[in-house]
């Protein structure tokens, strides 16, 4: 079984921030996939490993499932 990468996308984290001002509640910003990385200090790990995160155009994203990586 592979990662769903389209499922992966539209399902995954997000962080929105949220102001009331006179009983109204504003939604002020929100962001989601590579927006999230500064929170997220595994991807400046791999960042800084030799084969980084190891992306590449035919594989769209680097996470798999331990059972679904080739070798290399």
């Amino acid at each position: 079984m592979r990662t769903d990468a389209g499922g992966y996308v539209t399902e995954g984290p997000g962080l929105s921030v949220y102001a009331r001002s006179d009983g109204v509640v504003y939604r002020t910003y929100v962001t989601s996939a590579r927006g999230l990385e500064p929170a997220m200090a595994f991807y400046g790990l791999l960042d800084r490993t030799p084969r980084g995160r190891d992306e590449q155009g035919s594989e769209p994203l680097w996470i798999r499932r331990h059972d679904e990586y080739q070798n290399r």
